[in-house]
């Protein structure tokens, strides 16, 4: 009869109200809120007049509603006329049905709890019954036992009947555990003697069959004390009796100060021990054989903790890192000591237990490789230093070899070191190569130093400052193409659990070799410069060319001036000292000497001839007054027919000539040097001779 309140659509109000109509519907709706929403659109009095007539207008709907239902309404309060006695009809046997209901349940109750305190007492007698049949076979047991061991007098042992005894006691054990409460202290003292007895029984035949060295009698005894639970027992006997004994005559330091092999000798015995003595033990204890007696680890249990034990204990001194190169040798046949050990267990599983034993990580811990290092790295960085501290001077250059420069020739010396056999070691890689590269970087360093010096002594230093740099530069190239023999030589000494990053050192020594090269570029800079300063300053001498030709009555010039070949001078004989080191990249240099060089050319031959256009230009101004002499005045040049201007300009592209002619010579194209083509342009343009190409 009643809508739904989703689909229930509230009657519209007058428009002029100061609220929304559906604001009432909202789950969220609050009075608060309403008010505080609306207390700007009108005051108070408003809100409550715009209430009250949305109120009417509900109750004139709700009216109306009522109206097209009154039918439903009226049908509705028929239906429930004597619904009130039919449901007290009904409560009446419902009751009586909900007591009968309890009193079946609390019968049934009782009836539960009687049964279960009978289960319980049967199971009680049963533990019982049983806990008195345990007693029984463990009496039995112990007369079964008495018989089994006095047989076996501690003179002469038999195996069988000894590992039937264990059998038999084991069994008597799981008895044990079902009447222990019932035991009195007799039969327990009883028990503990016979235990004492056969485990001192199966300990002399253990012993005696290791002595003898029988295979058959030890997988017996073996398998006697898995039977009995005491794998570890036997493991102890054998740590004590054999391994100790055997031990206390070779791990000392009086054995390693009388051994002629040293710590190699001591490891040798040790091997020959574990490999000779522990064979059949191994062999019956390890493995995947299908006859294999499980639970024993003899090479961890007993050999490896007593082995590495004395070692610490009784031969400290190996572990000194004072001497590396002592040291070295010890660690290095330590390894080689180890690999050996590896070698014999029979499967990786047992490896990686061995490597992962506190003992053995003990061990390696012992072994203070952090200081071994620094060890090394002073003495190799110390020599890397102690070449780059040097007063610069001709001392720094070697006298031998292809490398020229004594830091250079320490510093690829000193990386030969770290990856040597005998400084090298696989635990180290990371911190060996970080100290190659450190020395190389010291290199960049020291390369960086030496650019930066500024007043260069010759005579102390013995040697010029270009033939330094040269050395300095041919060195630095060197180097750089030594870098993939250097990264082949620190890849092929990567461990093997480190192999999966090799391309990372490749990665680490291209930021080096960008670092060399950008110290090569400036070495490069700093040779071109020092040409340049030979060089340039013959350049100046081109302003001297006007006094020359002026009023001096000269001939027309027909050859370059001396300067030009004083310019050439330097780089020729650069070119002819170092060709052998630097062939490669000699047009190059000259290629950018010359390019600065003819820069300046260019800037003086430019100042020169606007000098001279400046000069003609004043003279021609006084030409009328020369056409009113007498021709007994007028200049020999004049007669000639080439004035002095023209003859300067024409000195400067001779110059010029002579100059791109010996450029072109050395392999130079004309095109390849900066301002050069505009230098023949401004010559000829001055003179209106062109030149052939």
């Amino acid at each position: 009869m009643f809508k739904n309140s989703e689909l229930f659509t509230l009657p519209a109000g007058p428009p002029e109200l100061c609220f929304d109509k559906n604001e009432f519907t909202k789950k969220t709706f609050s009075v608060d809120d309403f008010l505080q929403e609306h207390r700007n659109a009108g005051s108070l009095e408003e809100i409550r007049d715009d209430l009250g007539v949305y109120l009417k207008v509900l109750r004139s709907a709700m009216i109306e509603l009522i109206n097209e239902d009154y039918a439903d309404f009226v049908n509705l309060s028929a239906n429930l006329i004597g619904l009130d006695q039919s449901i007290e009809g009904i409560q009446i046997p419902l009751r009586h049905l909900q007591q009968e209901i309890e009193g079946v349940r609390s019968i049934l109750g009782d009836n539960m709890n009687e049964l279960s305190e009978c289960l319980r007492q049967k199971q009680q007698l049963r533990n019982m019954k049983k806990s008195l049949k345990s007693l029984g076979r463990v009496n039995e047991s112990l007369e079964k036992l008495s018989e089994m061991l006095e047989v076996n007098d501690d003179s002469s042992i038999r195996p069988e009947m000894l590992e039937r005894a264990a059998q038999e006691f084991v069994q008597m054990q799981f008895n044990i555990n079902c009447c222990e409460k019932y035991l009195n202290e007799d039969i327990k003292e009883r028990i503990d003697g016979l235990r004492e007895k056969i485990f001192r029984q199966s300990r002399d035949y253990f012993l005696s069959v290791l002595e003898d060295r029988n295979r058959q009698g030890l997988e017996q005894s073996l398998r006697i004390y898995y039977t009995l639970e005491g794998c570890s027992v036997a493991e102890d006997i054998f740590r004590k009796e054999i391994v100790a004994s055997s031990m206390d005559r070779v791990i000392s330091e009086s054995s390693l100060q009388n051994s002629v092999q040293g710590l190699t000798g001591i490891y040798n015995r040790i091997f020959e021990f574990v490999s000779i003595q522990m064979k059949d033990l191994l062999q019956l204890t390890q493995g995947r054989n299908v006859a294999q007696i499980k639970g024993y680890d003899f090479f961890l249990n007993s050999f490896w903790v007593e082995v590495e034990r004395r070692l610490e204990t009784h031969m400290a001194s190996i572990f000194a890192p004072g001497n590396p190169d002592a040291f070295y040798v010890k660690y290095r046949a330590t390894l080689q000591f180890l690999a050996q050990l590896e070698s014999i267990l029979a499967t990786p599983e047992a490896i990686d237990q061995f490597r992962n034993h506190a003992q053995y990580k003990s061990f390696q811990i012992r072994w203070n490789l952090p200081v071994y290092f620094q060890i090394r790295f002073q003495e190799i960085g110390g020599a890397v230093e102690g070449s780059c501290s040097r007063q610069i001077s001709s001392g720094l250059l070697s006298k031998s070899g292809d490398i020229q420069m004594v830091p250079f020739v320490t510093a690829l010396s000193c990386i030969s070191q770290c990856w040597s056999d005998a400084i090298y070691l696989p635990q180290l890689f990371h911190r060996f190569w970080k100290l190659s590269l450190q020395i190389l970087a010291r290199l960049c360093t020291w390369t960086d130093e030496v650019l930066a010096v500024k007043k260069w002594n010759a005579a102390e230093a013995n040697i010029k400052r270009i033939d330094f740099l040269v050395f300095l530069l041919t060195d630095c190239i060197k180097l750089l193409g030594k870098m993939p023999g250097l990264l082949q030589m620190a890849t092929g000494k990567i461990p093997q659990e480190l192999k999966e990053h090799s391309g990372d050192l490749k990665k680490c020594l291209d930021d080096t070799k960008e670092a060399l090269k950008s110290r090569i570029e400036s070495v490069e800079n700093a040779v071109l410069s020092e040409l340049t300063a030979e060089s340039e300053q013959y350049i100046r001498q081109i302003t001297d060319i006007p006094r020359l030709y002026r009023k001096t009555n000269r001939d027309i010039p027909s050859k370059a001036c001396s300067y030009v070949s004083q310019l050439l001078a330097p780089s020729l004989a650069f070119k002819k000292r170092y060709m052998h080191e630097i062939n490669e990249r000699m047009n190059n240099y000259l290629q950018r000497l010359y390019s600065r060089l003819t820069e300046q050319f260019y800037s003086q031959v430019s100042e020169v001839l606007t000098s001279v256009q400046k000069t003609e230009e004043s003279l021609r101004r006084l030409k009328n007054l020369r056409e009113k002499s007498s021709n007994a005045n007028v200049t020999s040049t004049e007669r000639s027919g080439m004035s002095d201007d023209d003859k300067i300009r024409l000195q400067l592209q001779v110059d010029v000539i002579y100059w791109v002619a010996e450029i072109e010579k050395l392999g130079l194209k004309r095109n390849q040097i900066d301002k050069l083509p505009e230098l023949i342009r401004l010559v000829e343009e001055s003179t209106k001779i062109r030149m052939e190409e």
